[in-house]
């Protein structure tokens, strides 16, 4: 297995931990959150139709989750809420990407 498989399926593993993509990246070393969003959607899309499915679904309640975190919090300001809705909104797109539905 490449040190890239290897990595990836790391990522995959963590997330389904729970652990953020900020927080992969930094115990696996990536460059950054959005590395790590990317490993870990290229572990996703060796999986087989029903594992993704399953995976998917997973991903969606966790990134549903984070939105209502995200607008529930009034210690952030209008801009600083929409710049983060705006990444879960992200990681939504490419969660789904290169999927028929």
């Amino acid at each position: 297995m490449s040190d890239e498989v290897d990595r990836d399926e790391q990522t995959l593993a963590l997330r389904d931990e729970g652990r953020s993509f900020a927080g992969i990246a930094q115990i696996l070393g990536l460059e950054d959150a959005h590395a790590a969003n990317a490993a870990f959607n290229r572990a996703l899309r060796c999986r087989s139709k029903s594992q993704q499915e399953w995976l998917r679904s997973r991903e969606m309640t966790r990134l549903d989750a984070v939105a209502s975190r995200v607008r529930g919090r009034d210690d952030l300001s209008v801009e600083e809420i929409i710049r983060r809705l705006h990444g879960v909104k992200q990681q939504r797109k490419t969660l789904f990407r290169h999927v028929n539905l």
